[in-house]
C-alpha cells in the first residue's frame, strides 16, 4: 500500500518513449502456455499484474527468465493445471489462463478472477463458449473445475464483443480440432496483437481485427520472438497529463492508427496535434474546450479506459461536457474524489454532467481502481498546492513508475510506500 504526494501547477512536457502495453502482455504470456517450445518477449512493462502473470507461469512449472524488459518463457515441462487462488484474487486477466490450460493439457482449476472493482464483468460469455467447444465444466466452492476431453471447433455467436472472452476463445480454439469462428468479436488491437503473436507460433487465424475472427485449429505450436507493442492507454494518459497542466509533449512509440477516438476528443477539447511515423505530438490549448458528449463503447469507439483520463481535464474546461459510459457500470467512482478538489460534476445512473471550472484546489483522495486513480494524479498535476493521493497499488497495476516519468516531465510526484 502507498500514496503519491504532488505538487500541482507545474506543465508537464518534453519527450518519452511509451512502454509496452499492459493488456497486450498478458494474454500473450497465458499464451506462452500453448508453445512446446521457448518464447521470448520483449518490451515488457514492468508492472505489477506483469509480475504477478510470471508468478502464475512459473507455479504452474514454466521455465522463467527476466533480463530487463525481455522475458524468456518455456512451457515444456507443464507440471500442474492450477492457477494459484492468491494469483486469481488480485488480477482479472487470470481467467485467460483457463482457454490457456485447457488447449495445452486438457484440464484446468481455476477460481473467480479479481482486479479493479469497477464492474460485474461476468465470465459466462468464456464459459458459455467453452462448453460448446467441448469443455466439461463444474463449480464447486466458487472455484471452475474444467477438463476437455476433445476440443472441437464450432460457431460462437457473443452477445457483446467482450475483449476477455474473444481472447479465451481464440487461446483455446488454436488447439481444437476443425474451425471455430467467432462472430460479433472483439476488435481492440489487443486482439490483433495476440492474433500476431499465436500466428508467430504457427496458427491460423483470419480476420483479427473484424467483427469475425476464424481459428483453424493446429495440432502444435512452436516458440517464437515477439515485440511488445506501445501501451495505447498509457499514451493517452500522458497526453492528458500534459493537457491538463498547459504542457506540450511528444511521445515516441505512439502510433495514430490505434488512438484515433482518444485523439479526436482532444482535437475538441482544442489540443494541437501532429503524428508522424516516430509518435505523436500534442499541445495543449489555453484552456480546454468542453462543449460536446463523450460515449464509451466497445474498439473503435471511445475506450472505456480512458474516460476517467478524460474526465479529469473536461473539470477544467470552459463549458460542459455529457458522458455516458456504456462498458462498466462502476466506472465513476472516482467522481465524489475529484469533487473534494473542486471540480463539478453530477451523476445520474451511467451518465455524469461536467461542469467545467477555473481551477482545481489541492486535496487528500482515495483512488480505488487503476484507471480512476490515474485521473485522480492527473488532477493533482493541475490543482493549487500539494496533494494526497491513495491507491498506489492499483497504480502499479498498469504504470511503470509513473512518480518518476511525471518528475522528468517536469512535475513533482513523490511515491510514498
Amino acid at each position: 500500500m502507498g500514496y503519491y504526494t504532488v505538487e500541482g501547477g507545474r506543465k508537464i512536457g518534453g519527450e518519452y518513449t511509451v512502454h509496452g502495453s499492459k493488456n497486450a502482455v498478458l494474454p500473450i504470456l497465458a499464451a506462452t502456455l500453448l508453445a512446446a517450445d521457448e518464447v521470448v518477449l520483449e518490451n515488457c512493462p514492468l508492472i505489477s499484474d506483469f509480475y504477478a502473470s510470471l508468478e502464475i507461469l512459473k507455479s504452474l512449472g514454466c521455465s522463467v527468465v527476466l533480463e530487463g524488459n525481455t522475458v524468456t518463457v518455456d512451457s515444456v515441462h507443464i507440471s500442474s493445471c492450477e492457477i494459484p487462488e492468491e494469483q486469481v484474487s488480485c488480477m482479472r486477466s487470470s481467467i485467460l489462463y483457463l482457454g490457456a490450460l485447457l488447449g495445452r493439457k486438457k484440464e484446468a482449476k481455476l477460481g473467480h478472477p479479481g482486479g479493479c472493482v469497477i464492474g460485474k464483468r461476468p465470465i459466462d460469455l468464456h464459459l458459455r463458449a467453452f462448453e460448446k467447444m467441448g469443455v466439461e465444466i463444474t463449480e464447486k466452492d466458487n472455484i471452475f473445475f474444467c477438463k476437455s476431453p476433445k476440443l472441437l471447433g464450432y460457431d460462437i455467436y457473443l452477445e457483446f464483443p467482450s475483449v476477455g472472452a474473444t481472447e479465451n476463445i481464440l487461446l483455446l480454439a488454436v488447439k481444437a480440432e476443425g474451425t471455430t469462428v467467432i462472430h460479433n468479436a472483439a476488435r481492440e488491437p489487443e486482439i490483433i496483437w495476440l492474433a500476431k503473436f499465436l500466428r508467430a507460433c504457427g496458427a491460423e487465424i483470419y480476420g483479427e481485427g473484424s467483427p469475425t475472427i476464424m481459428i483453424e485449429g493446429v495440432r502444435k505450436l512452436h516458440g517464437a520472438y515477439f515485440s511488445i507493442p506501445f501501451d495505447r492507454i498509457e499514451a493517452g494518459t500522458f497526453l492528458c497529463a500534459s493537457a491538463i497542466t498547459g504542457g506540450e509533449i511528444y511521445l515516441y512509440g505512439a502510433e495514430k492508427q490505434y488512438m484515433e477516438s482518444t485523439l479526436e476528443i482532444l482535437d475538441q477539447m482544442g489540443c494541437g496535434q501532429r503524428a508522424d511515423e516516430n509518435g505523436i505530438f500534442l499541445q495543449a490549448p489555453k484552456r480546454i474546450l468542453s462543449d460536446f458528449t463523450l460515449r464509451t463503447g466497445p474498439y473503435p469507439a471511445f475506450p472505456t479506459d480512458m474516460q476517467p483520463l478524460m474526465m479529469s481535464l473536461l473539470t477544467l474546461g470552459k463549458g460542459t461536457c455529457m458522458i455516458s459510459e456504456t462498458v462498466f457500470e462502476a466506472r465513476f467512482r472516482h467522481v465524489n474524489e475529484l469533487c473534494k478538489m473542486g471540480a463539478d460534476i453530477r451523476m445520474q445512473g451511467q451518465n455524469a454532467a461536467v461542469f467545467g471550472v477555473e481551477k482545481l484546489y489541492a486535496a487528500e483522495v482515495v483512488g480505488t481502481d487503476l484507471r480512476g486513480t490515474a485521473a485522480l494524479l492527473l488532477a493533482s498535476l493541475a490543482a493549487e498546492g500539494k496533494s494526497i493521493v491513495h491507491g498506489a497499488e492499483y497504480m502499479e497495476r498498469g504504470y511503470e513508475k509513473i512518480e518518476d516519468v511525471l518528475t522528468s516531465l517536469g512535475g513533482k510526484v513523490h511515491l510514498i510506500s
